[in-house]
């Protein structure tokens, strides 16, 4: 049985997630609900997201996690949920973190189950070295709800390792079908979390999935986090990524600067990455004035940043996708 922790809100309650995550991927937490009511992540996932990890991230997604008649998505429905990554990206990288506050546990089932593929990786070395290379160098097209993922099934991006698994059906793709028989044998964690607790997932790491329930009142919130900072990981794993990087080096740098981010390779961060989390930050509601102070800018200047934002994805939006 997964131990449940106590989670106070100070900086030795976020360290001791931290070192969890880098242990074994995820945390059940049990939540101060004075310092982090379960309601707060639904009605303000940035400040949630915020006073959880003890400064903002680069993003936030809320999705709530309950079936729905007309659903179709996983989150909307009450069966069962294979294994998979929450793969959607931002600037080429899927989420780091996923948050999933427990409002009202299922009656019975509606158990999450977890892989870590950094096992699961060794393991595969082991047993089928050619399938672990091609893990990291073959391009794949994996489909998701949302769209295809292009690229290894292990890579780097924005800099942190990322393993990409769909829970679509993937007819015609050989290193699907190799990699399916490593999953059925891969010894999984299974935890369940009860009402007013908090699990925690080290998303580009582990896998995850549900076991089907009948309850219509089960509700979760989901948070997905990218953070500004990756989370560690094994140093081989990552000098394989490496590896691979620079054997497609000369066919890479011949893409355009919008491929490459599609692709998650980490491009140079100029002044317009802190100007896009200032506008970030505006455009979720943080006083301007606040915003001015903290950053030692004047409020007219943040302003001409959001215009010039909203205008210039205003743009992108208005052109066809194959223009971009």
């Amino acid at each position: 049985m997964t131990q449940v922790v106590a989670w106070s809100g100070d900086a030795a309650s976020r360290a001791r997630v931290r070192a969890l995550l880098e242990q074994r991927g995820f945390a059940l937490l049990r939540p101060d609900p004075a310092r982090l009511p379960s309601e707060l992540a639904a009605r303000d996932p940035w400040e949630t997201a915020t006073l959880f990890w003890g400064e903002p991230p680069e993003l936030v997604e809320r999705q709530p996690i309950a079936p729905v008649p007309w659903g179709r998505s996983f989150a909307s429905t009450s069966g069962d949920t294979p294994l998979h990554s929450d793969s959607q990206l931002y600037a080429g990288a899927p989420p780091d973190l996923q948050l999933m506050f427990c409002e009202r546990a299922a009656s019975r089932g509606g158990e999450t189950t977890l892989l870590d593929t950094w096992s699961l990786l060794d393991a595969i070395e082991r047993a089928e070295p050619e399938l672990f290379r091609l893990l990291f160098h073959a391009n794949r097209r994996i489909p998701f709800v949302f769209g295809d993922v292009v690229g290894p099934t292990v890579s780097l991006r924005r800099g942190a390792l990322a393993f990409t698994h769909s829970p679509m059906p993937t007819a015609g793709d050989p290193i699907a079908e190799r990699l399916r028989a490593h999953l059925e044998r891969a010894a999984l964690e299974r935890v369940r979390p009860e009402s007013g607790e908090l699990l925690v997932v080290d998303n580009r790491r582990m896998l995850h999935g549900r076991s089907a329930f009948d309850d219509p009142e089960r509700r979760f919130t989901r948070l997905l986090l990218w953070l500004r900072a990756p989370l560690p990981c094994p140093a081989h794993l990552r000098e394989l990524c490496e590896q691979a990087l620079a054997l497609r080096a000369p066919e890479l740098a011949e893409l355009p600067a919008s491929a490459r981010r599609r692709l998650g390779l980490a491009l140079p961060e100029g002044p317009g990455a802190l100007r896009r989390r200032i506008v970030l930050e505006m455009l979720r509601g943080v006083p301007p004035g606040v915003l001015a102070r903290r950053h030692g800018v004047d409020e007219r200047e943040l302003y001409a940043w959001r215009d010039r934002a909203l205008a210039a994805a205003e743009a992108e939006l208005g052109r066809d996708d194959d223009e971009r």
